[in-house]
């Protein structure tokens, strides 16, 4: 589009220019071993990181349907990375602050954690035998557009068998339906959500449930 190529070709000319001007930056990067020092410099890769696709894929794998020329595409997501120099006050602020405060952050995110830890236990432990929150969404074609997970059963691991749903485990598919409150690793993700305000799936939790949510 002509919107890229403008930002590209202005891309292009500061990164040259900025090559062109480096020995007055410092001495250091005089001469052509001086740019070299320069070009290897993480911003300097970045900016060429997100102008030298738009090249490759235009003059190089020009009219190709090779993957790599789509694939190239993608490195212009490098241009995010491009920082002005106007942000780094903001930037060494916002690290003195959290350099100065760790030990308050250190004491919130340990709170955090336990909460968390500790809901994610309460919420495994009043769920885990909900047939409500049995989840059946990945089950393979011969269970049919829907379960009904009332028919479902738990083992003593809290391991689901629908087989009397119409859903039986097979070899292919030895659980193609699980509780999402089977573990405490696995009901921490809704625990988290209720944690940032969402209460998702209200109607399937058990009086017990919404207590805890």
């Amino acid at each position: 589009s002509v919107l890229e190529i403008f930002t590209v070709l202005i891309f292009t000319i500061e990164f040259i220019a900025r090559l062109w001007t480096a020995d007055l930056e410092s001495d250091v990067y005089g001469g052509f071993a001086g740019r070299m020092r320069l070009l290897m410099r993480f911003d300097s890769l970045i900016d060429l990181a997100s102008i030298l696709p738009f090249y490759i894929d235009s003059f190089v794998l020009r009219n190709t349907d090779v993957f790599a020329s789509q694939a190239l595409r993608m490195f212009r997501l490098f241009r995010m990375l491009r920082i002005d120099s106007r942000f780094d006050f903001a930037l060494c602020l916002l690290d003195d602050v959290i350099i100065e405060q760790r030990a308050i952050l250190g004491t919130a995110c340990f709170v955090g954690s336990t909460i968390w830890l500790v809901a994610s236990s309460l919420y495994y432990l009043v769920e885990r035998r909900n047939t409500d929150m049995i989840y059946c969404g990945a089950a393979p074609d011969y269970c049919g557009d829907s379960v009904d997970t009332s028919l479902c059963t738990f083992d003593e691991f809290g391991f689901v068998n629908c087989t009397e749903a119409g859903c039986p485990p097979t070899d292919d598919y030895p659980e193609p339906c699980y509780n999402l409150f089977r573990s405490i690793p696995m009901a921490s993700y809704l625990t988290l959500l209720n944690l940032f305000g969402e209460f998702p799936m209200i109607n399937n939790h058990t009086p017990l449930g919404m207590i805890v949510g």
